[in-house]
C-alpha cells in the first residue's frame, strides 16, 4: 500500500511541478500606454489591452509567439488659432485629438528561473502597427490612418501560484513605430506600456 500510495502522489504532482507545464500559453492583459515623443498628443492611454499567444520549446526556457494590442489616446486642447489651407485660412477653436493604435508583433521571450512559480523574462517583438489619427474642431474633422514598422523590447514576469496552469502576467515594454503623419507633425510613434493580466497554459 505504501508503494502504491507513493506512486500515485508522484504522478499527481509531476505535471504541476516540472517545466513540462509550459507548452502553450494564452494571456489577456490590461495595457496602460504613455506616449514619449509627440507634441501632437501627450496624454496617457488607460483604454488599452493585449492578447498574447506563446509556444514554449520543449524543455527550453524559450518561447515564440504573437501578440496583438490596442490603445486609444484622447486629449482635449483648449481654444487656439489653427491655420489650414496652406496658411491661407485660420480658425480659432478648441479641439479634441485622438489616436488609435493596433500593434501586431511576432515575439521571442527568454525566461529566467524556468519552471518555477515566479519566472522573470526578457523579450522582443517585431511587426507592424496600424494607427488612426483624428482631430475634431468646430465643424471640421481631419483624419489620417497609416501602417508602420514596429519594434518592441520588453521585460516581465509570469507568476504561477501553486504551479497551476494559470497565473498572473506583468510586463513593461518600449515601442518604436514608423507611423508618420506630416499634417499633424508626427514623424514616428514611441511609447512605454505597462501590462497586467492573467494567463492560461497547458
Amino acid at each position: 500500500m505504501l508503494t502504491v500510495s507513493g506512486a500515485f502522489a508522484q504522478s499527481f504532482d509531476t505535471p504541476r511541478s516540472t517545466p513540462n507545464m509550459w507548452n502553450n500559453l494564452y494571456a489577456l492583459s490590461w495595457e496602460i500606454s504613455v506616449p514619449t515623443n509627440s507634441d501632437f498628443l501627450t496624454s496617457t492611454s488607460l483604454a488599452g489591452g493585449r492578447f498574447d499567444y506563446r509556444h514554449f520549446l520543449a524543455g527550453k526556457p524559450l518561447s515564440f509567439g504573437v501578440a496583438v494590442s490596442w490603445n486609444s489616446y484622447e486629449q482635449y486642447i483648449p481654444t487656439q488659432t489653427v491655420q489650414y489651407n496652406n496658411g491661407k485660412s485660420a480658425i480659432t477653436t478648441d479641439m479634441d485629438r485622438n489616436i488609435y493604435t493596433v500593434p501586431i508583433t511576432a515575439n521571442a521571450h527568454y525566461y529566467f528561473n524556468y519552471g518555477k512559480k515566479v519566472m522573470p523574462y526578457v523579450g522582443v517583438g517585431i511587426g507592424t502597427q496600424y494607427s488612426d489619427q483624428t482631430i475634431y474642431y468646430n465643424i471640421f474633422v481631419d483624419e489620417e490612418y497609416n501602417w508602420g514598422f514596429l519594434v518592441r523590447p520588453e521585460v516581465g514576469v509570469l507568476i504561477a501560484p501553486n504551479m497551476r496552469n494559470w497565473g498572473i502576467l506583468a510586463s513593461a515594454a518600449y515601442s518604436y513605430a514608423t507611423n508618420k503623419n506630416t499634417l499633424f507633425g508626427i514623424d514616428n510613434m514611441q511609447n512605454f506600456s505597462f501590462n497586467i493580466g492573467l494567463f492560461l497554459s497547458y
